[in-house]
């Protein structure tokens, strides 16, 4: 290999800035000894933190095609590396990891782009594919070609899925199915790692491939009988070769490793290296085939209404990464709900990696780490023993020298440390009691991981947990999340670490009994980390009906013990085709105990906000009441409407409402309820209320925000009746101009970002408002607020919208008019539009515009004038010095922005400017750190988004897309620019 040729390329492409290696950047030896393979040899790798992997494979002339597909296809097999680089010094090709191998044509079908290895095409290939663009997003949007969803993971199991089918219309029982699918595994796996070979099959069965031996049953008997006696742990128990399935199932299973169609026979390209394969991806089969179970009458699957949702591997990957940081290697790993084994297995990968200490792992150290230090609960044995198998296999991936066979007993891992049962009882009798139970009470692990059940299974399931519930401690009124995490913690000794996957709804519930079950969970286990995965959860857990946190306890020795850090993973648009999620220092929240318990709104705040929006809640929710205590005052509250219900249902006397009109679903606009609406005619509903709640004036309120974050409110003056798609209040008829004025709060920009911060599903889950939501809204003292000139203004505006109806000048205005009557200075109304487009989020189309490449005439320019006002605000009181800000005019490709800060002496006018950069980004960057001493390519290794000091400059440097480069971003960063300069502190 060229070493300075590589090394000139990684270089060249960020992946080695300043001479040294990027986080995740692995050379030579240490590249090679972190994989399997057969013929492919990286010569360098680069990670994530996401576990996504790029390989670099340098050649002194170019490579054929036929060389490159070999490669191509072990990379597709290990299933995280999307991109594969070629290096020669004539070019640079790179190829699609993710794009399913074929017979042909592989290589030239697969290329993504090919380079010419000289000056210029290095700095397009580094704003094509350089670590910067990887990081930033910018290289995903321009190729769309590499996708999760012909990687190795997808199509192994749309195969194993089709596989299994045919089997079970076969007559074959589904567990028998999945059974013979995972010994057919197991054992092409030891046939791919030459653990068993041809000679040794042909002795024992008489031929020397595994299809063969499908194809012959009583040579499947034999092969199975053998298997069984030589690997005499759980995976081939006797029991599993009793009875050996009929030959037209083997012979199926046959035709799927030889990539036959069952139909015509034809044979096509078999894909797959069962060696290569990582085992947490076979290890993932269990949980897939759970999922993809058919629906029986329309029926949800036994998994799904368990609330049991497959662990994706970068999920795993996160977890153990926070949980595992320093640790030595003799800890011990508890799952109570660890289904097939994911977290187990790369837990003892890691766990055996760090006892190595950096050397090959002797057997000795993988066989007590796998019989003494992991251990799983699970209520369905069938999970188990895919728990069993995948530990096994990766046993024997870890073992340097799995030979002879007959070397390779395993001891039983079920009943021992694998157990079958509930976690709620499992150490009260059998297996588990003599496993979990000791004098000294229950046994206590290090680490306790897992992804437990999210499921609410309404009166029943409620009935059975208030049986099991411990007097005094507050309980999760919908849904086991927390139960499982409280139980857990019987297992915990004071420096046990936790990674637990939960439901997110508990933690932003609105409700008493939620919010303190909740709050209880966090003081049992404080200091805690909460990641808030909801952006996520369309591709994360697609078979889940509700957001998703990580719960991390007591992983951060450093950590106050009243401290909870709270942490987004926004949307990328890259997120579902690579499985992949990116941090920046400003998704990260910290909090205290004591602030959450005093001001529960703030914990979902934090977990979608910002530290502005949380200073502003602070202020707002001190100097005003909430909606709710006003109307209490006024013996008035926001009222469900009526349910009609089916006939069946409808048992309710509701003559009191009829001859009354009926504001259905699709009636109403902002401020506006038509004159004519049908009228109530029946004499019985489901739930018909209370005739007083439809007594006007009517403040009225739709449910679900639809196609804007907009609330849609309006007043009512007639009395009528509200279906339950609404929330209305009555008030008194003196109170009818207060009604009116409410409406156009709520119809605020204002409203939005306070609901988009503070509700309990709008901004996390579904794009609805709750009547406990809208009761937390602050608002002025009603009467004040009506006389007011504010209060008259947005009366005013009001009347004309509902005549001329909305459009964007009638929304600025009423904006401007709501922050009058809030008194809001110009930063905080920052905070609030940027609300506005943030709560927009929750769209596909808002999500998009947030990704998008800043302009830096527009976007970077209206923030460097937001920053320069709170600097300005500073040098103000003195007057003796002010500052100006150049944009650089960088290229719409570009993967960062940068903007300039220059602190000039004298009196004057704070000024932007937008300059044409000198050079292309790399050559910015480098003056920069020339010019402020600072290493900018190592910096931005470490951190997505920099600020860096000089005497009298302060330059930041961050990711293109518009969501760094909002008002709200502006204010925070000179706010830290201002906190870094009293402290001295540079980057």
């Amino acid at each position: 290999m060229n070493t300075a040729t590589l090394e000139h390329v990684l270089a060249a492409t960020g992946y080695l800035p300043d001479g040294r290696p990027a986080p995740g950047l692995r050379l030579g030896a240490e590249a090679q000894s972190s994989r399997h393979g057969r013929v492919f040899v990286p010569d360098a790798l680069w990670r994530s933190a996401s576990s996504l992997t790029v390989y670099f494979k340098f050649e002194q002339s170019a490579p054929a095609d036929d060389l490159v597909s070999q490669w191509r296809r072990e990379v597709w097999n290990e299933g995280f590396a999307p991109l594969l680089w070629v290096i020669s010094p004539q070019r640079i090709d790179l190829y699609n990891g993710f794009g399913t191998p074929m017979k042909e044509g592989d290589a030239q079908k697969h290329l993504l782009r090919r380079f010419e290895n000289i000056e210029a095409s290095l700095h397009e290939l580094d704003e094509f594919a350089g670590r910067l663009a990887i990081e930033t997003g910018q290289f995903w949007v321009q190729v769309p070609a590499i996708d999760r969803k012909t990687s190795v993971d997808q199509k192994l199991l749309s195969d194993l899925g089709c596989l299994e089918r045919d089997l079970v219309a076969g007559n074959l029982a589904r567990d028998a199915a999945q059974a013979l699918i995972g010994r057919v595994i197991f054992t092409q796996y030891l046939i791919d790692r030459e653990i068993v070979s041809a000679t040794r099959l042909k002795r024992v069965c008489g031929h020397t491939a595994l299809p063969a031996i499908l194809r012959d049953r009583p040579a499947t008997s034999k092969l199975f009988t053998w298997l069984a006696q030589t690997f005499n742990g759980d995976m081939f128990p006797p029991s599993s070769v009793k009875t050996t399935p009929a030959a037209h199932h083997l012979t199926r299973v046959a035709e799927f490793l030889e990539a036959a169609d069952p139909e015509s026979g034809q044979l096509s390209f078999f894909p797959y290296q069962f060696d290569v394969i990582p085992v947490e991806l076979i290890s993932s089969i269990y949980e897939q085939f759970a999922h993809a179970e058919p629906r029986t009458n329309g029926k949800r699957t036994e998994a799904l209404r368990n609330g049991v949702h497959y662990t994706r591997l970068s999920v795993v990957s996160l977890i153990l990464d926070e949980v595992m940081d320093g640790l030595s290697g003799r800890e011990s790993v508890l799952d109570l709900t660890c289904g097939s084994g994911v977290f187990l297995v790369e837990a003892l990968r890691r766990l055996v990696h760090l006892r190595s200490q950096g050397q090959p792992p002797t057997r000795e150290v993988i066989r007590s780490t796998l019989y003494g230090q992991v251990y799983g609960v699970d209520i369905s044995e069938a999970a188990i023993r895919v728990a069993a198998f995948s530990l096994y296999l990766a046993a024997l991936e870890l073992d340097p020298d799995p030979q002879p066979p007959q070397s390779l007993k395993f001891q039983p891992l079920i009943g021992r440390t694998l157990l079958v049962g509930d976690a709620r009882t499992v150490e009260r009798d059998g297996n588990g009691k003599a496993v979990l139970a000791t004098p000294a009470g229950l046994k206590q692990f290090d680490l306790i991981v897992g992804n437990p059940p999210w499921s609410f299974k309404g009166q029943t399931g409620t009935e059975a947990r208030r049986k099991t519930r411990v007097a005094g401690v507050p309980a999760q009124p919908r849904g086991e999340g927390l139960d499982f995490v409280l139980r857990a913690a019987e297992f915990s000794h004071e420096k046990t670490r936790f990674g637990i996957i939960l439901s997110a709804m508990p933690f932003f519930s609105r409700s008493g009994t939620g919010m303190a079950a909740a709050q209880h969970v966090m003081r049992a286990l404080a200091p805690i980390t909460l990641v808030n995965l909801s952006n996520l959860c369309s591709w994360l857990f697609a078979t889940a009906a509700m957001p998703a946190v990580v719960l991390f306890a007591r992983h951060r020795p450093t950590q106050r013990t009243d401290q909870v850090t709270v942490v987004q993973i926004p949307w990328t648009p890259s997120g579902a085709r690579t499985h992949s999620f990116e941090v920046a220092p400003s998704d990260v929240i910290t909090l205290t105990l004591g602030e959450i318990q005093e001001q529960p709104l703030k914990l979902k705040a934090a977990a979608i906000g910002r530290r502005r929006d949380l200073l502003l809640l602070d202020e707002l929710t001190l100097d005003h009441r909430s909606l709710g205590e006003q109307l209490s005052l006024l013996d008035t509250t926001f009222q469900v409407g009526l349910i009609r219900g089916a006939s069946e249902n409808q048992t309710r006397d509701a003559r009191p409402l009829r001859g009354l009109e009926v504001l259905q679903v699709k009636d109403m606009q902002h401020f506006n309820i038509p004159d004519a609406l049908p009228t109530f005619s029946q004499s019985k509903a489901q739930w018909p209320r209370s005739r007083e709640i439809y007594q006007a004036p009517l403040l009225i309120v739709k449910e679900m925000l639809l196609g804007s974050p907009r609330v849609l409110a309006a007043v009512s003056e007639r009395d009528l009746v509200f279906t339950n798609s609404y929330f209305a209040v009555s008030l008194p008829r003196e109170h009818t101009r207060t009604a009116h004025l409410l409406a156009t709060v709520l119809s605020s920009a204002f409203a939005t970002w306070f609901f988009y911060l503070t509700a309990s599903e709008f901004g996390i889950y579904k794009r609805k408002l709750l009547a406990r939501d809208l009761s937390f809204l602050p608002v002025p003292d009603f009467v004040s607020a009506v006389k007011s000139e504010a209060g008259q203004r947005l009366l005013q505006i009001e009347k004309n919208l509902r005549a001329h109806g909305a459009g964007a000048r009638g929304w600025a205005d009423l904006d401007e008019a709501v922050f009058d009557l809030y008194e809001l200075n110009d930063a905080n109304r920052v905070v609030i539009r940027d609300g506005l487009l943030r709560a927009g989020w929750q769209w596909e189309t808002g999500r998009e515009s947030s990704v998008e490449p800043s302009d830096s005439r527009t976007d970077i320019a209206a923030y460097a004038r937001t920053f320069l006002s709170v600097i300005e605000g500073w040098l103000s009181v003195r007057n003796k010095r002010h500052m100006r800000a150049e944009v650089l005019d960088l290229p719409s490709s570009s993967a960062l922005r940068v903007v300039r800060f220059v602190l000039e002496e004298g009196p004057g006018n704070a000024s932007v400017s937008v300059v044409a950069p000198q050079g292309e980004l790399g050559d910015v960057l480098v003056r920069i750190g020339r010019r402020l001493k600072v290493k900018i390519a190592t910096a931005l290794s470490a951190e997505r988004e920099l600020r860096v000091h000089g005497r009298n400059e302060v330059v930041i440097i961050k990711p293109s897309a518009r969501r760094y480069w909002m008002g709200i971003a502006a204010l925070e960063d000179a706010d830290a620019v201002v906190a870094e300069s009293f402290s001295g502190g540079n980057v």
